[in-house]
Order: C-alpha cells, then structure tokens, then sequence
C-alpha cells in the first residue's frame, strides 16, 4: 500500500515529516536535520527534518546562505 497523507490523517503515526515532500519519515528510512540560520526554530518552514534525498539540494542551499556571500565579511 501506498503511504500518503491521508493514511496519517487520523493521528496514525506521529513523527516527523519531511520538509520537502511532506510524507512521513518511516523509522527505516534515512533522514538529515537540515539548518537555516535564518529560520532557527523552522517558522518559515525551511529548518527541519528531510528524507536524505530530499534533503540534499536543501542542504546546499543552506551551506550558501547560512555562509551569507553577499554580506562581504
């Protein structure tokens, strides 16, 4: 059966979800935690939990802006 939303609807499942795709994270699948400096508590909806292969062009994108280039220090 195909894990979607609507299975976990009802409370189902807690844990957490991946910030990119929005499916659930199983035990058995691997993850990162990925940081923005500039959404420390994950308000905007970027710092948090990912699937690893969603995650990894957050992860670059983080590395970038957390380094903030275009601030000149």
């Amino acid at each position: 059966m195909f894990l979607d939303d609507k299975c976990f609807a009802g409370g189902g499942r807690s844990g957490p979800s991946c910030q990119a795709c929005k499916r659930p994270i199983l035990p058995s699948e691997r993850q990162t935690r990925v940081e923005f400096q500039n959404d420390p508590d994950g308000s905007k909806g970027l710092t948090g939990d990912y699937h690893l292969a969603c995650g990894r062009r957050f992860e670059s994108l983080a590395h970038v802006i957390n380094m903030k280039p275009w601030s000149g220090s």
